[in-house]
């Protein structure tokens, strides 16, 4: 016990991934990286209702995670949570993402980039500096062009989306705090897309200096 903290020696990985096949970003791939790590516990991007689908006896998965995990828990029965909790509205996402390929040449050859270094790298790019940099400079041409073309509606969409995020971070975080309160660990893996990598890294600091438990995090493939 340190000022009033708890301080474990529970350590947790990140890892980012992105939910469809595509090329080496593929469920053996992953498996193999899950297999590297042995976890103790995997803590999931999907929502209560999502997983109870998923696990369920004959369901199908469709996304990279749920094909892999589904499949690593045949042989490695460990525990694994769901801890994307936050409720989605449909009204809040974006409507219309082809106005920034209308709007940006610039937006279709980062994309076109960054599949093509997913496609031949994997899970080494997609958890690397220069994606997060490609993500960034995506993100700053979406506000960019909205801005330019003053439309409100979208504007407003894109502001909502931004948001709900936002929140849905901070409630994954919550969640993995306190499974990992209730269900201690030696090592978790944490796998969520790779869009949440640098916000996460941001709302770690300050949940953990607000949190009277500490976690070990690190980040995966990063020096």
């Amino acid at each position: 016990m340190e000022n009033g903290s708890q301080t474990f020696s529970q350590k947790i990985i990140l890892l980012s991934s992105f939910h469809k096949i595509h090329g080496k970003c593929n469920p053996d791939e992953l498996y193999k990286i899950i297999e590297e790590i042995q976890p103790d516990v995997i803590f999931e991007e999907l929502s209560y209702n999502g997983f109870r689908i998923v696990y369920s006896d004959g369901y199908i998965p469709r996304t990279i995670e749920a094909i892999t995990i589904k499949k690593y828990l045949q042989k490695y029965p460990i525990m694994h949570f769901p801890v994307d909790n936050y409720p989605i509205n449909e009204f809040d996402l974006l409507s219309d993402a082809q106005v920034f390929l209308e709007n940006s040449n610039e937006y279709g050859e980062l994309w076109n980039q960054k599949l093509l270094k997913l496609h031949q790298m994997g899970y080494s790019y997609i958890n690397s500096a220069d994606c997060i940099e490609t993500l960034e400079r995506i993100n700053i041409i979406e506000e960019t062009v909205l801005s330019e073309i003053n439309n409100l509606k979208l504007m407003n969409e894109f502001l909502k989306e931004r948001e709900l995020h936002h929140n849905r971070e901070y409630e994954m975080l919550r969640n993995i705090y306190n499974y990992s309160k209730e269900y201690p660990y030696n090592l978790a893996l944490f796998i969520c897309g790779v869009d949440h990598r640098k916000p996460l890294k941001k709302k770690i600091q300050e949940y953990e200096a607000i949190e009277n438990l500490k976690l070990n995090w690190t980040f995966y493939n990063e020096i």
